[in-house]
């Protein structure tokens, strides 16, 4: 499956650049606002495009994994893409609120506690997690299949630790998932990109 492997390689190198994309975003928001405040326009709107777009190219990328995927491993492939389309549609939702309804209401979304808020950590901590572990699931061997699977399984592993926060009211230990998303998945990402090449 050439095609499904160059997109595979295409979509990886996105999330990857996307990732460190929103990296450098994140620490400019960071240096105007502070840890105090919140992020303001336009470093804010930068940051909600950059996420959805993160977003479109994870399920590119899983339905990529998908197509090349091994027999034996169609269901792990088959339910990390159900649960990748599931985690993109709601997280672009919520960010498509935050940039229309949210800000024509002057509400704040991702203020902790939130009903945006808590479904952008459904999707993220939770939707994620579990399609990274069954992604991670999709890979077998050694070399990179196994650097693969590692490193998929481990980003999967922190962001569904992450999701502990909110679920006990402690939003200290959410930051063990923006770990996994904010660092492992675009490593993951890259590790995958040379897989694709590889194989093509």
């Amino acid at each position: 499956m050439p095609d499904a492997r160059g997109l595979g390689r295409f979509a990886a190198l996105g999330v990857a650049l996307v990732g460190f994309c929103y990296l450098i975003v994140l620490g400019i928001g960071i240096g105007q606002a502070g840890l105090g405040d919140p992020i303001r326009d336009p470093v804010l709107v930068a940051m909600e495009v950059l996420t959805m777009l993160s977003a479109v190219l994870y399920v590119a990328l899983i339905a990529a994994v998908h197509a090349t995927r091994p027999v034996e491993r169609a269901r792990c492939s088959r339910a990390a893409l159900v649960f990748a389309v599931i985690f993109a549609g709601l997280t672009c939702a919520v960010h498509v609120f935050a940039l229309t309804a949210g800000r024509a209401a002057d509400a704040a979304p991702f203020d902790w506690p939130s009903t945006s808020y808590a479904i952008e950590l459904l999707a993220w901590d939770g939707l994620l997690g579990v399609s990274l572990l069954f992604a991670a699931a999709a890979f077998c061997g050694p070399g990179l299949r196994r650097a693969a699977r590692m490193s998929l399984g481990t980003t999967g592993v922190l962001c569904l630790l992450g999701g502990i926060g909110p679920l006990i009211g402690d939003m200290a230990i959410q930051r063990i998932g923006i770990v996994g998303y904010a660092i492992g998945l675009p490593v993951s990402s890259l590790i995958l990109a040379r897989w694709f090449r590889r194989e093509a």
